[in-house]
């Protein structure tokens, strides 16, 4: 095997494991966005049913129940900063694709 085998081979191997990391990562992006949508969605219909509720002759503590599930999940958005780290994420990568790009480009390189 000359070494401009082994090095296309390592390349390869090396392309193989970061197109992994890029599929993993972009399954937690996924997930991240699911559950940040959720707790805005949440947040917001929540507070506008209490925000209805009141208007009507509802009891105080049905209020209450309600705009604390919105008020926790607001918190659980800002405790676990699910927007910073889907940006995180995204930047990530954009990171990766970058490299995979240029592992592409030097395997194809050693291939000539």
């Amino acid at each position: 095997m000359t070494t401009n085998e082994k090095l296309k081979n390592f390349l390869q191997t090396k392309l193989t494991e970061c197109k992994e990391v890029i599929k993993k990562r972009k399954r937690n992006n996924k997930i991240n966005k699911i559950i940040y949508s959720i707790s805005i969605v949440v947040s917001i219909v929540g507070s506008s049913i209490a925000v209805i509720l009141s208007s009507v002759s509802v009891p105080p503590v049905a209020i209450a129940c309600i705009s604390s599930l919105a008020t926790l999940t607001s918190a659980l958005s800002v405790k676990f900063n699910l927007r910073g780290k889907k940006d995180k994420l995204e930047r990530n990568i954009q990171e990766l694709n970058k490299i995979k790009d240029r592992l592409d480009y030097v395997i194809s390189c050693v291939a000539s």
